[in-house]
């Protein structure tokens, strides 16, 4: 399914019968009903210059990443931006009950993101690239897309010492754990992480696509997007392998040539494995939803 008036579709997260959608160079969140179809817009913040419904690259505030959480018992989406410039490093709290969205809260990540640029574990000599987050009642997880001079890295925030920090009431929190992984090349290309959503028992269901770019702002040639579980290795030291992982293929079997932005399960099927939706963004104003049936 394509969307033309949803540019650059970069994170969905499903609550309850809700879908919501971000794009990266939109100040919108979109509402989109179990069908689908966009029934609301949340204007998350207000730019400078929009031009045809997009903010310009140069300017955009990447938003990357959207999960939901829970504050003092109220339901949050908490979305984010990649941190790859200074335009790039805000937040976004927006309340949700049943469906409706409250006020929204916009959080200075700045001390955060500072923390994990000078971190070599995280960045090494490439620039801060965040591209998902997922959240469960222990953890929040953030993931660093691989660009040149850097690689693909997990890391992991205590809830008990993020929840303070996004209410404006204690320092940016130390990161628990820093785990890199190791992903499969797909026609000789690396693959960067692009998303994550978390399941039971701390599995993380990813998305990675891999594009050919020389870093962590500028577009290129994409060849195509994988999926795959992983779960945090406390006691690892060197970079893991996922559990599993599966190439994303169209119907005919043939690769799914796309960029996977983010994922985010549905249900399970009767005969096994997950039904889940992702987006993928087409770099030209464009979007796709696209209904995936996971049998790995």
């Amino acid at each position: 399914m394509t969307f033309t008036d949803l540019p650059s579709a970069s994170g969905i997260e499903k609550v309850e019968n809700r879908y919501y959608v971000i794009g990266d160079d939109s100040p919108y969140l979109f509402t989109l009903n179990e069908n689908f179809k966009i029934i609301a817009r949340t204007k998350l913040l207000e730019p400078k210059e929009v031009t045809g419904g997009r903010i310009p690259k140069s300017v955009k505030p990447d938003l990357e990443a959207i999960t939901s959480l829970s504050i003092e018992g109220e339901n949050f989406l908490f979305i984010l931006g990649s941190g790859a410039t200074e335009y790039r490093n805000k937040g976004y709290l927006v309340p949700i009950d049943r469906g409706r969205l409250g006020k929204v809260l916009t959080v200075g990540l700045t001390p955060l993101y500072q923390g994990l640029q000078k971190n070599q574990q995280v960045t090494g000599t490439a620039s801060l690239n965040i591209e998902g987050v997922a959240a469960n009642e222990e953890f929040l997880y953030v993931l660093q897309r691989f660009s040149p001079g850097g690689q693909n890295v997990l890391v992991l925030y205590a809830m008990e010492e993020v929840i303070p920090f996004l209410m404006g009431l204690s320092p940016a929190p130390v990161p628990r754990h820093i785990q890199p992984w190791a992903l499969p090349d797909l026609e000789k290309i690396k693959t960067g992480f692009s998303g994550v959503t978390a399941y039971d028992n701390g599995q993380l269901l990813f998305t990675a696509s891999a594009e050919e770019t020389p870093n962590a702002i500028l577009d290129g040639q994409v060849y195509g997007s994988l999926i795959g579980w992983l779960s945090p290795n406390f006691s690892a030291t060197s970079a893991q392998k996922p559990q599993q992982v599966a190439i994303v293929t169209e119907q005919d079997g043939s690769v799914y040539k796309g960029k996977l932005e983010s994922i985010s399960l549905v249900e399970p099927l009767k005969d096994g494995g997950y039904q889940a939706v992702a987006v993928a963004d087409s770099d030209d104003g464009q979007s796709e939803l696209i209904v995936l049936k996971l049998t790995f």
